[in-house]
């Protein structure tokens, strides 16, 4: 019987390893050999939707190999192109990015081609064969992204978006400026009491400025900060919720009001916090303000570390198994150990919150217990993170 050929093999096993698991090998081999992407989750973003908009397109183009004479590069990989160069990231930087992604998927490929195919020079032509496709391909692809790239950043360049850009990254890393001169340079009073936000969208083609204007009004310095992201910042007295027109996918933090630069400086990076925290617990429908986070931002700033609190100091509550005797330990501590305000808390009645106890001293002795402080910390950070 006749071996499959190379695209035959390419499609089934594409289908059995999965587009997600595909895209997280790209991706992984991305953050491993650019260092520029682990410091920057953001980033770390756009290269995750290119990576997966390119490995879609790439199925494409196995089915279908006369589509390459076509080709338009995925939106998501020409908005990544676009982030570096308005991030002054080296173009030789992007152009490693496809090489490493393509070298993986590669590799990922000429493995499924040995294991499916029985027959040596069977597997030798095939590989060959994929050999030449993935190259070919890959050089078409990095041509026309590349050129995207530096069209892009041609006009970053000349733009006024860049000068604002450049001069909000100053007063945000605290080096020397004439206040005066940044506040004429922004078209911003900068000695003012200011409330910072920030906006940003899930969607690859969502539009965070649109509802970043209208929250901050006429009066508010509004910067891009990255694929899908919007800083702003406005007289404390200015923000206006009700002028924002919800829309699927875009969410919005909010830091503390503060006054001249410091102010400037530290409500933004309350509001970076409350976003961070709030991609991470999972995006409401509702306005994030950090005052309502900001337990959790302290919790949460080293991560394998929280994971590792909650589990030494919580034991078997930490499973999946005992969410409902976690929430009612949690709650319990926050009624200072009263089942009957517990029990209307959680809609039981207060002998079932007392059989939940006994269930909860059985699992975690009471002689062995953390305080009540650090109990209730553990359950929060349970709560956001869910169990291990």
């Amino acid at each position: 019987m006749a071996e499959p050929g190379w695209r035959t093999v390419m499609l089934g096993a594409g289908l059995e390893f999965g587009l997600d698991a595909l895209t997280d090998l790209a991706l992984a081999a991305l953050t491993r050999e650019l260092p520029v992407l682990g410091s920057d989750p953001d980033l770390l973003e756009g290269a995750r939707r290119s990576a997966a908009a390119n490995v879609e397109l790439l199925v494409t183009l196995v089915q279908d190999p006369d589509a390459l004479e076509d080709l338009d590069p995925p939106a998501a990989a020409v908005a990544f192109a676009h982030e570096l160069a308005r991030r002054q990231v080296p173009v030789a930087e992007l152009g490693r990015a496809y090489r490493v992604g393509q070298h993986a998927l590669w590799r990922w490929a000429v493995d499924e081609l040995r294991a499916r195919i029985t027959d040596p020079a069977s597997v030798a032509i095939a590989v060959e064969e994929l050999s030449d496709a993935a190259f070919r391909t890959g050089d078409v692809f990095s041509t026309i992204v590349m050129e995207r790239y530096t069209q892009e950043r041609e006009r970053w360049l000349r733009s006024g978006e860049a000068v604002r850009a450049a001069t909000v990254q100053e007063l945000l890393d605290g080096r020397p400026v004439d206040i005066a001169a940044a506040g004429r340079r922004l078209g911003y009073e900068l000695t003012r009491v200011h409330q910072a936000f920030v906006v940003w969208s899930d969607a690859d083609d969502g539009v965070p400025e649109t509802a970043a204007a209208a929250l901050g009004g006429p009066r508010a310095l509004v910067v891009r900060r990255g694929a899908g992201i919007v800083a702003g910042w406005a007289p404390a007295d200015a923000i206006d919720l009700s002028a924002v027109v919800p829309e699927a996918g875009t969410h919005v933090a909010f830091g503390s009001r503060g006054r001249d630069l410091t102010g400037f400086r530290g409500s933004h990076h309350e509001a970076m916090e409350a976003r961070r925290v709030t991609r991470l617990t999972g995006p409401g429908a509702e306005p994030v303000h950090y005052a309502s986070v900001a337990l959790l931002a302290l919790l949460t700033q080293d991560l394998p570390q929280a994971r590792a609190f909650v589990t030494a100091t919580l034991g078997p509550l930490a499973t999946s198994g005992s969410r409902t005797l976690a929430t009612t330990l949690r709650t319990l501590l926050e009624e200072q150990g009263s089942p009957r305000r517990a029990g209307h808390r959680l809609g039981v009645h207060e002998n079932t919150v007392a059989k939940r106890r006994e269930a909860i001293d059985r699992l975690l002795a009471p002689e062995d217990r953390a305080p009540a402080g650090t109990l209730l910390a553990a359950l929060t950070l349970l709560d956001a993170l869910g169990p291990a």
